[in-house]
């Protein structure tokens, strides 16, 4: 679970095509667009709570053993 949140934000970060992250593009692009419209220390309280889901969504996956 962890493990897959961080293939994605290595993906989505680096692009290195390291991982087959298929989230990482649409990660990608937000965290850009984000970037785009907000001050550093705004993008990071905006995107806490994605990344927070992100990994409940992996966690909760790996409990149930599908998708939530």
């Amino acid at each position: 679970m962890p493990t897959d949140v961080a293939r994605i934000v290595h993906e989505a970060d680096l692009g290195d095509d390291g991982y087959d992250a298929p989230e990482a593009p649409g990660l990608h692009v937000l965290m850009r667009g984000l970037a785009m419209i907000r001050a550093d220390q705004e993008v990071l309280s905006i995107s806490a709570p994605l990344y927070d889901g992100l990994y409940e969504y992996f966690k909760r996956s790996a409990l149930l053993g599908s998708q939530p």
